[in-house]
């Protein structure tokens, strides 16, 4: 059985070979058959997404110097059970049509990913960090990665976005922001509301979103809204 698989996006992308292991438990002498096989295709960085309660994998990609670049914790709700509609005269939240994104989207869909792995790990260049959440945003408004994108805009300025996809029959959050100067008058709980509405006029039973356990205002924002922990995963980046 393959216990790796190459990445074609992320190796054009960064322009190095990329893998990811597959198995979420390995043992050292797993994981060094596993890079040996990898070393035999050229890769150059592997991802590896872990069992965080198993201690023996925690060894083994420190082993072999893995970096913890996320500790990822998906979130869910019901949507039935703890859906409410966000309702505030202050701004207003309304689908974003155009197929390009403006600058300002761009920019919050940088800001959306500063506790990302990619941004954590210094070995991979600010401008490829900067240049995939832009990337992700356009991909989004032209319907590649998200099945709608929706902005809050107060005083007619563009203050928050959220970008869903119906996935698995769940409506998943891509991307959340909300722009600096904005922050603090609740507008990231009425666009997750907003985003949990979209999945209950599609009848879709619940909501998720993957988040980093260290985004921690992202983190109350999700369990103030009624989502619970399902699953954690530690994310560690090796560099062969």
């Amino acid at each position: 059985m393959d216990r790796f698989q190459l990445l074609k996006w992320d190796s054009d992308f960064f322009g190095i070979p990329v893998a990811k292991i597959l198995p979420d438990v390995l043992s050292v002498q797993e994981l060094d058959f596993v890079i040996s096989r990898m070393k035999e295709e050229q890769v150059k960085l592997v991802y590896w997404a872990t069992n965080p309660n198993d201690e023996e994998s925690q060894k083994s990609a420190r082993y072999f110097h893995g970096f913890l670049a996320d500790k990822k914790v998906t979130f869910v709700t019901e949507i039935s059970r703890t859906f409410k509609q966000s309702e505030n005269d202050d701004w207003i939240i309304e689908e974003y049509t155009d197929t390009v994104p403006c600058s300002d989207l761009e920019n919050l869909a940088v800001q959306a990913g500063i506790y990302s792995r990619y941004k954590r790990d210094l070995r991979i260049p600010e401008k490829k960090f900067v240049d995939m959440y832009r990337l992700w945003m356009r991909k989004s408004v032209n319907g590649q990665m998200a099945d709608v994108v929706m902005v809050a805009r107060y005083s007619g300025k563009i203050a928050g976005v959220v970008t869903v996809l119906e996935k698995n029959r769940r409506g998943c959050i891509g991307l959340l922001a909300t722009s600096e100067d904005m922050r603090g008058k609740a507008i990231g709980v009425a666009l997750v509301r907003a985003a949990q509405a979209w999945a209950y006029k599609r009848s879709l039973s619940y909501a998720q979103v993957i988040t980093q356990e260290d985004n921690i205002p992202s983190c109350n924002l999700y369990k103030k809204c009624g989502y619970h922990i399902e699953k954690v995963e530690y994310f560690y980046h090796i560099w062969i």
